[in-house]
């Protein structure tokens, strides 16, 4: 394999007489061992391990790189306004966003037990809403933007997307600007598995909920509020949570480095928390980690098996909470059996 080649796998969805895109993981693998190879893949490739991935098996995989659009993010000019006297970032049926895309990159394993993702992206700042810092003057609470990632799990030859399960409610002008508003709904009769990570629940690295999508819009898989506001104006009823002279309900003892998150989870049932997630800010870029058993508990929960293929959409929110930027076309997520695997290698020798 030439040093500075450039390998392109395709993926061919529909190819008669055998999967294509199996055959493609001894060569993801030999990518990544020798270091000398650039892949462009059209699937996402989870190859199966013994135990959980380790940081060095992170760093080797493959990752598919993919561009989030369509929303806007904290970057400064997001507010302009365009020509047509449009908000810079408002993207809807007429007047698409001018924000940049975003680049996100995807890595997957998959254990006996377990499905491990991994999303990065580009953001220049960390936003982890209202989370608690300790200084010297005190428990400071933060703003209310809040940093995310959504995984939306769909079905096979529906039209899928990220894209076609987002709508436009409501469109006005508050002079000088234009505004959209939008909500996510599954086609009739689909109920869809929804996976949204947030920064600033649940404790450092935040937090997951596991819901799901359906044609009225989003819903949790237990029915109420996940999370509840790590406030002690709020756990009194009083007004103005996270004001000046609010504290944390839950906090650890006060300390220079000491962070509290913004929310708490109500009532962690399992339905309601079974995907692990937990991310970490560093240097401009978010990294976020999220794993859930194969066989899920609940009923409309996405189920993995060994040599499945599944399409999921991708979304990353920059501080806001709808005006995500996400991935136009689905994602394929293929979990390589091993004997498809192991032949593959024979093939090569």
């Amino acid at each position: 394999m030439p040093g500075r080649g450039v390998l392109k796998a395709r993926w061919v969805s529909r190819m008669r007489g055998g999967r294509r895109g199996a055959a493609l993981c001894a060569l993801l693998l030999a990518g990544a061992l020798l270091g000398g190879c650039q892949l462009e893949l059209d699937g996402l490739y989870a190859l199966r391990l013994d135990h959980e991935p380790a940081e060095v098996e992170w760093r080797a995989a493959v990752p598919l790189r993919l561009l989030a659009s369509g929303g806007r993010t904290s970057r400064p000019g997001d507010g302009d306004v365009d020509g047509n006297m449009v908000h810079a970032s408002t993207a809807s049926c007429h007047h698409g966003t001018k924000v940049p895309p975003v680049q996100v990159d995807l890595r997957a394993f998959y254990t006996a037990e377990r499905l491990y993702l991994r999303v990065t992206w580009v953001d220049p700042t960390e936003d982890l809403g209202p989370s608690w810092r300790w200084d010297e003057a005190g428990w400071t609470a933060g703003s209310s933007r809040e940093d995310g990632l959504g995984l939306l799990w769909g079905t096979e030859g529906r039209g899928f997307s990220c894209f076609a399960s987002c709508h436009l409610e409501d469109w006005r002008m508050a002079d000088p600007r234009a505004f959209a508003d939008y909500r996510m709904a599954a086609p009739k009769g689909e109920v869809q598995d929804f996976w949204i990570w947030k920064a600033g629940r649940g404790g450092n690295g935040g937090m997951v909920e596991d819901a799901r999508l359906n044609p009225e819009g989003r819903a949790g898989d237990v029915p109420g509020e996940l999370y509840v506001a790590n406030s002690l104006r709020s756990r009194n009823e009083k007004p103005n949570p996270f004001g000046a002279g609010d504290v944390p309900w839950r906090a650890p003892d006060p300390d220079p480095t000491a962070r509290a998150p913004a929310y708490l989870p109500r009532n962690p049932t399992p339905g309601w928390v079974e995907v692990d997630g937990s991310g970490g800010w560093v240097e401009g870029r978010w990294e976020v980690t999220l794993s859930r058993a194969l066989v899920p508990l609940g009923m409309d929960d996405r189920e993995f098996r060994e040599g499945g293929e599944y399409l999921f959409g991708v979304a990353v929110l920059d501080g806001v909470e709808k005006d995500h930027l996400a991935v136009p076309a689905p994602v394929r997520l293929i979990l390589v059996s091993r004997s498809t695997l192991a032949g593959d290698v024979g093939r090569l020798r």
